[in-house]
């Protein structure tokens, strides 16, 4: 056989066997994916927090594209009237549907914001019949989701709350760091009072010094709807200040004391180390990624969660 023959052969086999292995690995991870999560039409809604944008929520979502577990389907925009604008469609046809929802008016406050995701959950029931749903939030935004699940209950003029991630929420105050972006008028300025290593955690989980927007809760935490199954996620920079930077383990670990008892299912996930910081708890961190992905979609229950990095 002529060496251009040989050649063309061998690049023939070649190629065959690429394709081959790249059909099988294909099928092994579709297997894979099948097997190991759900497949189903619940949307998830992603929320930021204060002074956040889209881009607060971008990474976590696609995390979830490039697993091919979720697929985002839509953006709401909620505007300062309280009005929606929306992006994109839910279709019954993807599987595990991603909503993002960015206020614009990014600095209103979590009170505002829960009552601003009454318009959005109630617009998706109406108009798309959605019965259950997911919920993710960080900073803020997580303090919202809590905050409107105690306001929304199982009302039937919403749909139920399913699965919720809530990550970095201070539920218990914020560290005043006396940064530009903090409110200085009342009543939001006051959110701002927290100090490191200034609150304890009493041995029934119930924070020694209760704040005003932890009061708020503790009045509805009963309202919480009890088929919800609940990850807390918060970071430890390890750095003496026991938090984030901006909110402390009492406050984001309140929320303990609040849900425990009241929910089908609560865990906590403690993040440790520089990827621990407020911010950076959101952004492309593989530990809560991993753990967010597993919580919401995993098709076993979720007894352990992954060790923090």
């Amino acid at each position: 056989m002529k060496p251009k023959k040989v050649f063309f052969w061998l690049l023939s086999c070649i190629l065959v066997i690429a394709i081959g292995y790249g059909a099988i690995t294909q099928l092994n991870h579709y297997h894979y994916l099948k097997t190991h999560y759900v497949s189903s039409n619940i949307p998830t809604i992603f929320v930021h927090g204060w002074n956040g944008t889209l881009h607060s929520e971008e990474p976590m979502a696609k995390a979830a594209e490039r697993m091919h577990v979720a697929k985002k389907a839509m953006i709401i925009h909620v505007r300062p009237n309280g009005q929606l604008k929306t992006k994109g469609q839910l279709k019954e046809k993807v599987n595990n549907p991603i909503v993002e929802v960015v206020f614009d008016n990014k600095r209103a406050g979590e009170f505002q914001d829960a009552e601003w995701l009454k318009n959005v959950t109630q617009f998706l029931k109406n108009k798309y019949r959605i019965k259950k749903f997911n919920a993710v939030g960080h900073s803020m935004g997580a303090y919202a989701w809590a905050y409107y699940n105690m306001l929304v209950a199982n009302d039937k003029k919403y749909p139920r709350i399913n699965r919720i991630v809530l990550i970095a929420g201070p539920y218990d105050g914020i560290i005043n760091n006396h940064k530009l972006d903090q409110p200085l008028k009342t009543p939001l300025s006051g959110l701002w009072e927290d100090r490191p290593n200034e609150n304890r955690l009493l041995e029934n989980g119930k924070p020694l010094i209760l704040h005003a927007e932890y009061q708020k809760l503790l009045k509805l935490h009963k309202r919480f709807p009890k088929q919800a199954q609940v990850l807390n996620i918060y970071g430890n920079l390890g750095d003496g200040t026991n938090s984030d930077g901006v909110v402390t383990l009492v406050s984001a670990r309140s929320l303990g004391y609040l849900l425990r008892k009241q929910v089908q299912v609560y865990h906590e996930l403690e993040v440790i180390g520089p990827n621990a910081q407020h911010s950076r708890l959101h952004q492309n961190n593989l530990v809560v990624n991993k753990a967010l992905i597993n919580f919401l979609w995993n098709k076993k229950p979720i007894t352990s969660l992954p060790k923090s990095e």
